[in-house]
């Protein structure tokens, strides 16, 4: 009888040491493998990421030099209201008249900080499209007009005209406002 006392108190103990200690020492694993787990997978689509960045790296590396131009050209990395006024006035020369009231004016989003954490806990910018507004009077015949905002449509820089106004005269020459957007690219 006494070997099974002592058989019947150990079992008792390792049950009770089962519900005690181990049960919360094995929550703790789980929830450690699962931590553990979503590391493996951050780790994974980290590797993935950078197989992709080297990819189109190679690719832009690809790119003439002059292609790589016409695309900053398209949508550019900085703000240069100055250089677009400039650009949209040459056009208007050209087309054989001048622009009047020439505004202005870049916004965003409204984003201030946009970046991924990465491991090491450095900041990867991630581009952001923001917008240019331009706005401008003209005076000048339809034809003239027509033929400007033709060469806008060709031209490399990606243009919205989301207000136009117009008044006629006797004369056989239009007042036009304009209103449009362009686009650049915030690292």
């Amino acid at each position: 009888m006494n070997r099974n006392l002592i058989a019947i108190i150990l079992i008792g103990l390792s049950i009770g040491l089962y519900f005690t200690y181990t049960n919360k020492l094995m929550e703790e694993i789980k929830t450690t493998n699962l931590v553990s787990s979503g590391y493996v997978s951050a780790l994974s689509s980290a590797k993935e990421l950078i197989r992709l960045r080297e990819e189109v790296r190679k690719d832009w590396n690809n790119v003439s030099s002059d292609d790589q131009a016409r695309m900053k050209k398209m949508i550019p990395d900085t703000v240069d209201n100055i250089r677009l006024v400039i650009d949209l006035n040459s056009i208007a020369v050209k087309n054989g008249f001048s622009l009047k009231n020439i505004r202005a004016s870049a916004s965003s989003d409204g984003k201030k900080d946009s970046g991924i954490k990465s491991a090491s806990n450095n900041s990867l910018s991630v581009p952001t499209l923001d917008t240019v507004t331009v706005s401008f009077n003209t005076t000048a015949q339809y034809g003239q007009f027509i033929n400007f905002l033709n060469d806008l449509e060709k031209s490399l820089r990606i243009m919205d005209i989301t207000h136009l106004t117009l008044s006629g005269s006797d004369t056989g020459t239009y007042d036009f406002g304009v209103e449009l957007k362009t686009y650049w690219l915030r690292q």
